[in-house]
């Protein structure tokens, strides 16, 4: 594997449909699905009270030492970046005390992170107690749990990461902003384990009565399933999460003899007046990136998440891009969409159904929205060795990334 590429040695996800990649592996094998009614606030009132929730979640079986407030979001980030510290071997007996990083290992290991939609637990929990009685009782420490780097913040404390620090709020292209730069600094940090960067790169976003009302309003959400590529699609429902790639250079990770789950190979991201041409230039320039040619790529991990013009601006920059018609799935209707995570979470995916050799089916798919890809229908068993996996937006901004199974 050529020195471009970033060595993927530890994944930490929280997701719907499972926590690491074992859960999530198993439970898209069996094409369950995490779509359920809203019970982490009260719904009740809204007239979308279904979405793809994480339930009976826990940091206490992920993180040993004890919290007197965290956000949800905070928490998955927490959670997913505890298992991919763990997946990668990252704190051992000689650069650990507990679970951080001490020394010259604290500064080399850094994180990039990004959410879309911060940590609006707090800043909800923060307004009420300011504006429902005695200004004076609002609680100091959930505002600063409020700012969209408190996730960032939490855990450079937990994990003792002293070297680069970035927070990405660039709404639902968030974490693939993360991994792109986290790429990137991989890239230029040098090729031994003496001096390289370690990363931790990811995305998390936390359900929240803000993001369903803004859905809502926008005229975004489906009533009661989501239907990616499909003609009958009326809408998206939303989903939540975290997914943490722990990121090296492959010549670190080859002198540590480190299992490497997968490669970040190529990345990019895009925006022009209309979505399929932000689309297609994201897939191009991220094949580009990765020197990959449109004919290597074995399936697609797409974004559809049942928008219906939006699907289909996907679908046509995917048949324009990749001629070769791979396989393509679309996982949305099994977690909904986690907003600003989804790239990690589909990365994560990606990895999984690699290990497998397994291309998912689009579950709720009856009338495709293009004859012109090939959606996958039933769970196809071929080899996969490189996927892409493409990330639209609402706002019509996309990026896309390629990634490869490790060898062996």
């Amino acid at each position: 594997m050529n020195d471009r590429a970033a060595a993927i040695t530890g994944i930490g996800l929280i997701s719907p449909i499972g926590a690491g990649l074992d859960q999530l592996r198993e439970s898209i094998a069996r094409g369950a699905s995490g779509i359920r009614e809203i019970a982490s606030f009260d719904a009740a009132r809204l007239a979308a009270q279904l979405a793809g929730e994480v339930p009976d979640f826990d940091l206490a079986r992920h993180l040993a030492s004890m919290k007197t407030y965290v956000d949800r979001a905070s928490a998955f980030a927490l959670a997913a970046a505890m298992m991919a510290l763990n997946d990668a071997a990252w704190l051992t007996d000689a650069n650990s005390s507990g679970s951080h990083f001490t020394g010259a290992a604290a500064d080399q290991a850094g994180l990039c992170l990004g959410s879309a939609w911060g940590c609006q637990d707090s800043i909800r929990l923060y307004t009420t107690k300011l504006t429902s009685g005695d200004p004076k009782f609002a609680p100091p420490l959930v505002f600063t749990h409020g700012y969209a780097n408190a996730p960032n913040s939490l855990l450079a404390i937990e994990f003792g990461l002293r070297g680069h620090n970035a927070c990405f709020s660039g709404g639902w292209t968030a974490g693939a902003a993360a991994l792109e730069s986290a790429l990137d600094l991989i890239r230029r940090s040098g090729g031994s384990s003496a001096n390289h960067q370690r990363l931790l790169a990811g995305g998390m976003d936390a359900l929240s009565e803000a993001a369903l009302r803004a859905a809502l309003a926008a005229d975004m959400l489906s009533m009661d399933l989501c239907r990616p590529f499909d003609r009958a699609a009326d809408g998206l429902l939303l989903g939540e999460g975290a997914a943490v790639l722990a990121l090296e250079t492959p010549r670190a990770a080859r002198e540590r003899s480190a299992r490497v789950r997968g490669f970040l190979l190529g990345a990019a991201s895009a925006g022009r007046a209309d979505a399929r041409s932000a689309i297609a230039r994201a897939i191009t320039a991220a094949l580009d990136d990765a020197h990959v040619a449109p004919d290597a790529i074995d399936a697609v991990f797409a974004s559809a998440s049942g928008l219906p013009q939006l699907d289909a601006a996907e679908a046509a920059a995917i048949a324009e891009s990749l001629p070769g018609r791979p396989p393509v799935t679309a996982l949305k209707a099994l977690l909904g969409d986690p907003m600003g995570a989804w790239m990690p979470v589909a990365i994560a995916a990606a990895i999984a159904c690699m290990d497998a050799g397994v291309v998912p089916p689009a579950v709720n798919l009856r009338t495709p929205v293009s004859p012109d890809i090939h959606l996958s229908r039933e769970p196809l068993q071929v080899p996969l060795r490189t996927c892409l996996v493409v990330n639209t937006s609402p706002s019509g901004y996309a990026a896309a990334m390629v990634v490869a199974k490790a060898d062996g």
